[in-house]
């Protein structure tokens, strides 16, 4: 008995260890600190829909406004929520807020992202049937 209080007891911490499985759930758009650096003023709806995707809510009462939501649910955390508008004027992008700040150094982060790399040469030594071939002594005629 004293086992079973002590394992309910600690409710908190069976869940920690519980064998079901509790997948994360992601609903809305996820908008990124990058994505929102590269919003410029006077971009068109479309350029903004190409950013950030396609908004979860335009009002019909106010369709210069565009309101992006995401939300987090991780197994025993707190939702993790983020709203972010865009707002219009005469089809231009007049500004933006919510809870995503812009990216600093946008450019150094691009930099990052984009590396060079260099490969070797490839020689052609042949497949696995001429690797096996050679092995047991056999040798192929080049035609």
């Amino acid at each position: 008995m004293a086992l079973l209080g002590g394992v309910t007891g600690c409710s908190s911490t069976w869940e920690d260890f519980s064998l079901v499985h509790i997948p994360d759930i992601q609903q809305g758009n996820l908008v990124t600190p990058e994505m929102v650096a590269e919003l410029k003023p006077g971009m068109s709806k479309r350029q903004v829909r190409f950013l950030l995707g396609t908004p979860i809510l335009i009002d019909v009462f106010h369709p210069d406004r565009w309101d992006y939501y995401y939300a987090l649910k991780k197994r025993n955390k707190p939702v993790d929520q983020k709203r972010f508008s865009v707002f219009f004027r005469r089809d231009k992008l007049l500004h933006y807020s919510g809870d995503i700040a812009p990216a600093e150094n946008l450019q150094r982060l691009k930099d990052e992202k984009e590396q060079v790399v260099s490969v070797p040469d490839y020689e052609d030594e042949g497949g696995i049937f001429e690797a096996l071939l050679d092995q047991v002594g056999v040798e192929l005629e080049e035609e």
